[in-house]
């Protein structure tokens, strides 16, 4: 068998692993239902039972909003940036902002 029969041969099984879409929380968008998050604003970290899924909303979200041609978050305008942030609070209720003081 020719190396290039080889390559062109379909592979068995699955197939290849889809995009990230979080239809968990569509459902719960549908439903009326928002997502509760803490935020630890000094550290910039999303913390409690949802932050994974918050994680992941905002890579879903930039992947889908913005351009791959963007080199850095300093690149993206303030209309964008303006637009990810309703994004956010459609699906999310922030609960509390954590500022430690020095």
């Amino acid at each position: 068998m020719d190396d290039d029969q080889t390559l062109m041969r379909p592979r068995s099984g699955r197939g290849n692993r889809g995009p990230t879409r979080l239809k968990r929380l569509s459902l719960r968008r549908v439903a009326g239902e928002k997502t509760h998050l803490d935020i630890d604003v000094n550290a910039g970290v999303a913390s409690g039972p949802n932050a994974k899924t918050f994680n992941s909303y905002l890579g879903v979200v930039s992947r889908e909003r913005l351009s791959i041609l963007l080199y850095s978050w300093d690149d993206v305008s303030e209309v964008d940036r303006n637009m990810l942030w309703e994004h956010v609070r459609v699906r999310f209720t922030l609960l509390s902002f954590s500022c430690n003081a020095f």
